[in-house]
């Protein structure tokens, strides 16, 4: 049993379905972790929050967040690249 709220984890959800194969390959590193139970399906793994320790949901949502930083870092990298790209054009 965990006491995560039920907000952050549906925040979670929302943040994982927006990752790629990568990313979710190491979430599923942490969880395999923490629990055994979970359902294999032709379309992924499920599993139930549920089953998951307060640690764990607080190592996935530090990896999301990690993530999330990255990607941020990456855009605002890329929008800078693009614009010493135009004045070294104009």
């Amino acid at each position: 049993m965990n006491s995560f709220p039920r907000s952050k984890k549906e925040w979670l959800k929302e943040q994982l379905d927006r990752m790629d194969a990568n990313e979710h390959a190491q979430v599923w590193a942490t969880i395999k972790k923490y629990t055994d139970q979970f359902t294999k399906t032709q379309s992924g793994i499920l599993v139930s929050t549920d089953v998951l320790s307060d640690e764990c949901l607080a190592a996935i949502e530090k990896y999301v967040n990690f993530s999330m930083d990255q990607r941020k870092r990456m855009e605002e990298d890329t929008k800078t690249r693009r614009s010493y790209e135009r004045m070294m054009h104009d």
